[in-house]
């Protein structure tokens, strides 16, 4: 549980490219967003969350950035794995994914499941909502 909102990072970074599918374009987002956590880099996974960003944990923008410079500075290393169980694009513009994420700790590994919501504006995916689910 204390890497949630980190692993909500796991969701937030935008990789376009102008040729690609949506779904291209938002299973980059994910990868992307995976180098930019490990790299522990709050500036980089910030800039490709939605301003209108809000979760169940009640964090939004905001409140986000000021969790990832902590938790940064408390983790010197951070090594996630990402799996994209489901993605779908129910319409025009949005999409919705299930995913897993396992922050490789020695001795703990944890694994949280999100449910994310993408929304697609001026042509960058970006993350507005990323909630827990159960396992």
């Amino acid at each position: 549980m204390k890497f949630f909102p980190v692993l909500i990072l796991a969701t937030l970074l935008a990789a376009c490219g102008t040729k690609s599918s949506d779904e291209d374009q938002v299973r980059a987002l994910f990868d992307a967003v995976e180098t930019a956590a490990e790299s522990r880099d709050a500036s980089d996974v910030l800039e490709h969350v939605s301003d209108e960003y809000r979760d169940g944990s009640g964090y939004d923008k905001s409140g986000l950035r000021g969790f990832l410079v902590g938790y940064f500075l408390a983790h010197p290393k951070l090594e996630l794995l990402v799996n994209v169980e489901s993605l779908d694009f129910p319409v025009d513009g949005l999409a919705q994914a299930v995913v897993s994420v396992t922050a490789m700790e020695l001795g703990d590994p944890g694994v949280q499941r999100l449910k994310v919501e993408l929304r697609k504006t001026d042509g960058e995916w970006r993350v507005v909502r990323a909630d827990r689910q159960p396992r």
